[in-house]
C-alpha cells in the first residue's frame, strides 16, 4: 500500500477526509502556510521496552518528538531532525522500510503566540533507533517511558504495530 492510500484510509477513519484531500491536493502539503493543515513527521524511538517521549509545551501532553517538514526535506529526515533538536539523540531509521509505522490525522488547537489558527496535522510516525547522544538544541522536557506506562492512544497503537 502506498503512502497516499494509507493517508486516505486514515483520513477517512478520522472523519477529516475532505480537509485531508484539500491539503494533499494543494501545491505543497508540507507547508505551514496551508491554513487547513499540513503533513508533519515524528519519530518513535524505542529502547529496552521504553519509548522516548517529550512533554509538548503547547499541547501539554507526553508525546513522541516530531514537527514540521522543512523545505527540501523528506518526512523521515524531518522526524530524525526533530528528535535530535528536541532531545539531543541522533537517530536513524530502525528498519529497512521507508513506510511510516503509523499515520494519524488530528486537530492542532490554535496558538496565538505563533499566529496559527486551529488546523490539521497529518502525522507520519517513523520507527527510529538511537545512534548517539548529543546536546539538544531546544529546551524540551523528555523521558523514557515504559511501554505499559504510555498514556497516548496513538503511541499505544503504534507500539502494538511493533509486535
Amino acid at each position: 500500500m502506498n503512502i497516499l492510500t494509507s493517508i486516505a484510509n486514515e483520513a477517512r477513519n478520522s472523519g477529516f477526509l475532505d480537509c485531508c484531500n484539500l491539503i494533499l491536493s494543494g501545491p505543497n502539503p508540507f507547508s505551514r502556510s496551508t491554513k487547513e493543515g499540513h503533513i508533519t513527521a515524528s519519530g518513535l524511538v524505542v529502547e529496552n521496552g521504553k519509548a522516548l517521549l517529550i512533554f509538548h509545551p503547547h499541547i501539554k501532553r507526553w508525546l513522541q518528538p516530531g514537527g514540521h517538514v522543512d523545505d527540501g526535506e523528506s518526512p523521515i529526515e524531518a522526524a530524525i531532525r526533530e528528535v535530535y533538536e528536541e532531545t539531543g539523540l541522533v537517530c536513524a531509521l530502525a528498519s529497512d522500510s521507508y513506510d511510516p509505522l503509523d499515520i494519524d490525522v488530528h486537530i492542532i488547537p490554535s496558538n496565538p503566540k505563533k499566529g496559527e489558527g486551529e488546523h490539521l496535522h497529518i502525522d507520519l510516525l517513523f520507527l527510529l533507533k538511537v545512534v548517539r547522544e548529543e546536546t539538544p538544541i531546544e529546551e524540551m522536557q523528555f523521558q523514557w517511558v515504559e511501554f505499559d506506562q504510555v498514556e497516548c492512544g496513538r503511541i499505544k497503537r503504534a507500539l502494538l504495530n511493533l509486535s
